[in-house]
């Protein structure tokens, strides 16, 4: 017989009639036995055809009370019956030729020997065309194929756990063992219902040497069944439903029972913080960008057996979507597949992401969100501990790398006030999470932050630091935004004082200024009038408060005692210097608005060109100030309310002179104007 690729298709109610002739006494054996099982298939005697057909035959294809219903499903030709040829197969088994009918179609029997020494029928060979090829098919193994069929259909619809096993090839009864035993019931119900009301048996069926293809109508579709043909013994190797309903669709129960496990297995080692079981269950980007340097502790999810939650999965391709879903909130575990890795047996789905939404404060928290933010933000902080500025743009979106970040150098960043920032020990209160927006509330060094994340290109990037300040905007971004301009416009008064970096000195000042402030002081300057050590000195005082409105910002920096409140205006979508008082006392007497100031000494030709001369350093009186007004620490005298900031001595003779050494009465001349 051909072992190229053979099929069948069953149609109902066929009758089957053999009729024994005799072509003489030396076929009369082979004739009786042939005859004995024909009137009792024609009787429809279950018991009788049982007696005329080997233990085999009997076992594998009459082995329930359907098997007269399915022989009526099998293409048996009816008719007279001639025996043309015996061929003796060994001392216990023949093979015999028998044409039925007028057209005289040609079947085999094989009878064997029984263990009374009776000839009785072993199996029927039937032979059929398809596509060019003929091919003969045993009655033995298609009858066992639509009893096996039965069977499944039975135990699936029972649900019962052992049976629903009973019918599967070892590779697939292994993954369903497996299943948690409410989806295991979940998926046979899935598979058992939709059928025809009728509730007739038409199966259709393509088979092969070790291979069936059995497709079983539905309602909206088919269920088809893979058949393995094992040890003689037909199995199902997986089921797939084919529907028009997109939920009721389901493309491979193997593939589903794989990822399910798969998932199950996330959920354990998940559970136990078993890392190195999560990189095999994981995709590399999830379980390196995320999960591997993760508190796990810090979110939970379900427990693996899912006792709370209702499990449902959909299977798209090399994708499977899983929702996990109980009374307080939904899980949503993404799984894939590479797409050159789709077989059966080797296919391995590896978790790519896990989302959980809280029905109550209907948050939605994704795991590598959470994760990968939590280590950006730690990186960040270690670096901003440090004065990593470059290290702090890796950690930075583009927005407030472009505002803050690149617009800082070694000169002025010492001048912002991040001495809040210098702990490095971080509780994580809670995150918020909305769409590409992640929001982080921390203790850090025991005072409160917010840090706002964004997701850039699949990193999550700090983009904004929110403190509570009195005084000062909730947004760091938005306070050192403001803050830079007036230390870059510092920056250009101390390096005033090189008589050889007046050019650069300049354009500092005047790209740091208003057009007014530029017209009526810097564009007639050609140089920084001698500064001495005064006004970029009160300049670096500790911010006090900040009021920002659309279009104007007033900073206050210092106190009563010794500092400035500076006046910015928005040009070219930036606040820019505008004017800047100097404060050194209390009285208004010891205050001095610079822009009118130098308006007035160049218009009257005091302004003198720099000259050499050492500046006194008060970098640790700074430090204090800044420290004292940012974390609140008292004076050192133990009396909060006295001024934390005291102007050193050198200064109190140049205070009135912006730039330093003006004469007393040229002092009183800047004032009277």
């Amino acid at each position: 017989m051909s072992r190229a690729v053979r099929s069948i298709v069953w149609s109902v109610g066929l009758a089957v009639s053999i009729a024994g002739t005799s072509a003489g006494c030396a076929h009369m054996i082979e004739n009786r036995a042939i005859t004995a099982f024909a009137k009792s298939l024609e009787a429809r005697d279950l018991d009788r055809l049982k007696a005329v057909s080997s233990d085999d035959f009997t076992q594998r294809a009459l082995r329930t009370n359907d098997s007269l219903e399915d022989f009526d499903k099998l293409k048996l030709p009816d008719g007279k019956s001639t025996v043309v040829e015996v061929e003796e197969l060994s001392a216990d088994k023949k093979r015999v030729t028998v044409h039925v009918g007028e057209d005289k179609k040609e079947i085999f029997y094989e009878l064997a020997r029984d263990s009374s020494g009776k000839w009785v029928v072993d199996d029927i060979y039937l032979k059929q065309k398809k596509k060019g090829m003929e091919a003969c098919r045993s009655v033995r193994e298609q009858l066992d194929l639509l009893l096996t069929v039965r069977a499944f259909q039975n135990a699936w619809t029972s649900g019962d756990r052992e049976q629903v096993l009973s019918v599967t090839t070892p590779a697939l009864r292994a993954q369903l063992a497996d299943l948690p035993p409410l989806f295991l019931a979940q998926v046979t119900r899935q598979v058992s219902s939709g059928r025809p009301k009728s509730g007739k048996f038409n199966p259709q069926a393509s088979m092969d040497e070790k291979l069936a293809v059995v497709k079983l109508p539905r309602l909206t579709g088919e269920t088809v069944l893979t058949m393995e043909l094992r040890k003689g013994k037909w199995q199902v190797s997986n089921v797939g439903i084919a529907s028009k309903d997109e939920e009721e669709k389901l493309p491979s129960v193997l593939d589903l029972a794989i990822a399910v496990n798969r998932c199950v297995s996330f959920l354990a080692a998940y559970d136990g913080a078993d890392k190195e079981k999560l990189s095999e269950l994981c995709s590399d980007e999830f379980f390196k960008g995320s999960l591997s340097f993760a508190d796990l502790k810090q979110v939970k999810l379900p427990e693996p057996q899912l006792p709370e939650h209702d499990l449902q999965v959909r299977l798209r391709g090399n994708r499977a979507d899983f929702t996990l879903r109980s009374a307080t909130d939904f899980v949503q575990i993404d799984m894939q597949r590479r797409a050159d890795d789709l077989s059966e047996t080797t296919s391995k789905f590896t978790v790519s992401d896990v989302t959980i939404y809280e029905i109550a404060s209907k948050q939605e928290k994704r795991l590598s969100a959470l994760f990968t933010a939590q280590g950006m933000l730690e990186l960040f902080v270690d670096a901003l501990s440090r004065r990593q500025i470059e290290e702090v743009k890796h950690c930075s979106s583009q927005d407030f790398s472009n505002r803050v970040w690149n617009k800082l150098n070694e000169a002025i960043v010492s001048a912002m006030p991040l001495e809040a920032f210098d702990p490095t020990d971080i509780e994580i209160v809670s995150a918020s999470f909305f769409g590409a927006l992640t929001k982080m509330e921390v203790r850090q060094g025991g005072r409160p932050f917010t840090y706002i994340l964004t997701d850039e290109g699949g990193r999550f990037m700090v983009d904004d630091v929110q403190w509570q300040v009195a005084g000062v905007p909730a947004s760091v971004k938005a306070t050192l935004e403001v803050l830079i301009p007036i230390q870059d416009f510092a920056s250009g008064i101390t390096l005033g004082r090189d008589p050889d970096q007046q050019e650069q000195a300049l354009e500092l000042v005047r790209s740091n200024s208003t057009n007014d402030f530029n017209k009526m002081v810097w564009t007639q300057a050609k140089f920084v009038p001698n500064s001495g050590m005064s006004a970029d000195t009160f300049l670096q005082a500790p911010l006090r408060s900040m009021a920002i409105s659309e279009n104007e910002v007033n900073v206050h920096l210092g106190d009563q005692q010794y500092g400035a409140k500076v006046t910015m205006r928005k040009e070219h979508n930036r606040f820019i210097v505008d004017d800047v008082v100097l404060i050194a006392g209390p009285q208004e007497s010891d205050r001095l608005a610079l822009r009118q100031t130098l308006r007035t000494q160049l218009a009257k030709g005091m302004a003198r060109p720099p000259e050499n001369f050492a500046q006194v350093s008060h970098v640790g009186q700074s430090d204090r100030r800044v420290k004292q007004a940012f974390l609140g620490v008292p004076a050192e005298d133990g009396n909060p309310s006295q001024s934390s900031v005291n102007p050193p001595q050198e200064l109190e003779q140049d205070v009135a002179d912006p730039f330093g050494d003006d004469s007393a009465a040229e002092l009183e001349s800047a004032h009277a104007n």
